[in-house]
């Protein structure tokens, strides 16, 4: 893992965005359709893990929607590369003491073991550093045997803003071969689709104070969350076929989870589907599925710090 450089930031801010603005295209959220789940014997799982090191997330200027035209879209340059260089130069201590993590190796040597237990039978798996475009995405759907699918894994890892919590968000979709009925008409459109996301308990009061603890012991909080992260997505990914694609909207049934936006903690809302003593997963109102900390053990982690 080596020193992240600003250039390489930007590039992340764009990827984002332009995940964003594509995610406008499709349902953020498409149900696999029985008929559809009937016709698959296998998966053939893609793992693509672009990223090589942990970035922070560099929360987008407003300034430009005040403003407005070239001079708006100038002053929102300037204070997102004034931003970036702040973060860099804050994480630059930090990635020495997590220079041998590597993150495309722990997610593949876990997803071996748990997609055993996934709900579809997983014929093979792939974990590549190389992004997939609609060109390389059509080559593997082409060369899928008969009967089979492709499950599309883009796992992302970041620290917030203010360095106190360690996020993970994967898509997730499964795609039928280009040949198959299902993909007639529709060839850029997954026949299920998902987002998962992992958020770990805060850890410290923010900026250098969080970054210090995250370093401490050789980085070991650092390490045992980013396992704790792949673990909980991949704990999503098991059960995400059987997850509505929306919370039931029934009276009382949607719970309020702290969210950290990496300026402010705020509140999400949504139905939780997986229940336990530390965290919950919680599909919210945005259709993305959370895995996120329990609210009596965010707040006694955050008094003992």
């Amino acid at each position: 893992m080596r020193l992240i450089s600003t250039r390489l930031l930007r590039v992340c801010m764009v990827v984002s965005m332009a995940s964003l603005l594509g995610a406008c295209a499709v349902p953020l959220r498409i149900g696999l359709k029985p008929e559809e789940r009937s016709k698959i014997t296998a998966l053939a799982a893609h793992v693509v893990i672009v990223q090589d090191e942990v970035i922070a997330a560099v929360q987008p200027p407003n300034a430009g929607a005040a403003t407005g035209g070239l001079i708006g879209a100038m002053i929102d340059a300037s204070i997102a590369n004034s931003r970036v260089k702040e973060s860099q130069q804050a994480l630059g201590s930090f990635y020495a003491v997590i220079g041998d993590v590597d993150y495309r190796k722990e997610f593949n040597d876990a997803i071996r073991s748990e997609l055993a237990n996934y709900q579809i039978k997983v014929a093979t798996v792939t974990t590549t550093p190389r992004a997939v475009n609609m060109d390389i995405l059509a080559k593997l759907r082409n060369q899928l045997p008969p009967g089979q699918a492709l499950l599309l894994i883009h796992p992302r890892y970041s620290l917030t803003a203010d360095f106190r919590n360690f996020d993970a968000e994967s898509h997730v979709s499964i795609w039928s071969r280009s040949d198959s009925p299902s993909a007639a008409g529709s060839m850029n459109v997954p026949i299920q689709r998902s987002v998962l996301y992992f958020q770990s308990q805060p850890v410290g009061a923010g900026g250098k104070k969080s970054l210090d603890i995250w370093g401490a012991q050789d980085a070991a909080l650092f390490r045992s969350t980013m396992r704790e992260s792949i673990t909980e997505t991949l704990r999503m990914a098991l059960i995400d076929l059987d997850v509505a694609v929306e919370p039931v909207a029934k009276t009382g049934s949607l719970e309020e989870f702290s969210f950290n936006n990496g300026t402010i903690t705020t509140k999400l809302k949504g139905q939780v589907v997986k229940d336990g003593d530390t965290r919950a997963i919680v599909l919210a109102s945005d259709k993305k599925l959370y895995s996120l900390a329990r609210p009596s053990r965010s707040a006694s982690t955050a008094a003992a710090q």
